[in-house]
């Protein structure tokens, strides 16, 4: 097993939203397992983001771990995409970080870059993993993390809206043609409160796979730079002002004060997302009468859409645990043990593993994901490297100013020279 030079003594344990997991009293660990007794356990921390349908399947997998390893007492955490980075940064600063947690790619080399994760050669058993899924675990030629499961972009829609507006989804549709189905779904509800989509233009994410459309990248490939100028940014934040003005998506004043998606709240008609969040939003909508299909996003190129398989997101382990053998091998048992796989299903998509495949079950709504994945895998290319270690600092700036040119606070000329000023400093304090 390979030693690391960041690993610190853990001086806390967090105890989370769940609490502290119950010590299963049932069959003790075989002689493979970890050290450990039911009256002097060995206490790692698990932490992740998501929602609490999220956090009562994850707790059910680690309690069944727990009675499969009586030797181990698992402390857990969770919360909200935002709330979870801003805590695991001040918590990378302190080398105070969870034994084992949840990694977004876009924040990897943030903390694989600086010694913060272990490697996980020869620790993981990585055997089990589907083709290609490894690859964007790297960082410095070193594994620092392993895929939960896969995902890509799409659109996501509500048939019943679309279909009741006339408005079909043709493969090959150009971006103006989507802000025009947008337009005519909202036209045809004619309710407050309702609309055909919501503007698009905030996430950097997808103004990424809009310029990996036209052949570029947001970033270089070295990570040091922005790879566009000021006149894509601006010809982006330009792109949605005429949808603005006249109503056909969600205005900036109402979704701000969202406290769910809008989607889930029977507001909007259609987003571009990860495909892995329909198994989150499909019941919802289905309860409010309604149905959920994926398409590919728009393009201005229907022979090159931009998109790839990315991780939905990874488990890593903290540099500074006191249990790397322990924590490893609960990272296997999420993975690939059948009914772990089978309590967690496709919350956080469809599976990275064989045996994680053969054993979860796909029910109508994880078949729609793997069909939609399907119908766009001769467009899917290469994943981009690693971005940078500013990256999540660099999106929150990124919608922060782009806000602002929806509030009428900014132009959008003041707003690109704002964001380039922003994201050229956070580079250069990597560098």
């Amino acid at each position: 097993m390979k030693r690391h030079q960041y690993r610190a003594k853990r001086r806390t344990l967090l105890t989370g939203a769940t609490g502290a997991a119950a010590l299963g009293a049932a069959a003790a660990c075989g002689d493979d397992g970890p050290a450990g007794t039911a009256d002097d356990p060995i206490e790692l921390s698990f932490e992740w983001w998501g929602n609490d349908d999220r956090a009562e399947i994850t707790q059910q997998a680690l309690d069944l771990y727990q009675e499969k390893n009586e030797g181990i007492k698992i402390t857990t955490n969770f919360s909200d995409f935002p709330e979870y980075w801003q805590s695991m940064t001040t918590r990378m600063a302190a080398q105070d970080l969870p034994d084992v947690f949840q990694m977004d790619y876009s924040r990897l080399l943030q903390f694989g870059g600086n010694g913060m994760l272990l490697p996980l050669e020869d620790l993981v058993d990585t055997s089990d993993f589907l083709d290609g899924f490894l690859e964007t675990g790297y960082v410095n030629d070193e594994l620092v993390a392993v895929p939960i499961a896969g995902n890509t972009l799409a659109m996501m829609y509500r048939t019943d809206w679309f279909e009741a507006a006339g408005v079909t989804i043709e493969p090959g549709y150009t971006w103006a043609d989507y802000q025009e189905a947008m337009r005519q779904v909202t036209q045809n509800l004619a309710e407050e409160g309702k609309w055909g989509g919501g503007d698009f233009a905030g996430q950097y994410h997808f103004m990424e796979l809009w310029l990996r459309q036209e052949g570029g990248s947001f970033y270089t490939q070295d990570g040091t730079a922005l790879n566009f100028d000021k006149a894509q940014l601006t010809e982006w934040w330009s792109m949605n002002e005429e949808i603005n003005a006249d109503g056909s998506v969600a205005p900036i004043d109402i979704t701000t004060q969202w406290e769910e998606d809008g989607m889930v709240l029977d507001a909007l008609g259609s987003q571009i997302l990860w495909d892995n969040f329909l198994p989150w939003f499909a019941p919802t909508i289905q309860e409010n009468g309604g149905e959920l299909a994926l398409a590919a996003p728009p393009s201005k190129d229907p022979n090159n859409i931009g998109l790839y398989l990315k991780p939905s997101m990874q488990f890593v382990i903290g540099a500074n645990t006191e249990h790397p053998e322990e924590s490893a091998k609960l990272i296997e048992f999420m993975l690939t043990d059948p009914e772990a796989v089978k309590i967690l299903g496709t919350n956080r998509g469809v599976p990275a593993t064989n045996v994680g495949r053969e054993n979860v079950e796909i029910d109508e709504i994880a078949q729609q994901v793997l069909d939609y994945e399907a119908s766009v895998s001769q467009y899917l290319t290469s994943p981009p490297p690693a971005p940078p270690a500013a990256t999540g600092s660099i999106e929150v700036k990124f919608g922060e100013v782009y806000e602002q040119v929806l509030f009428g606070e900014l132009s959008v000329a003041d707003a690109v020279d704002t964001f380039f000023t922003e994201a050229e400093t956070l580079l250069a304090s990597e560098q």
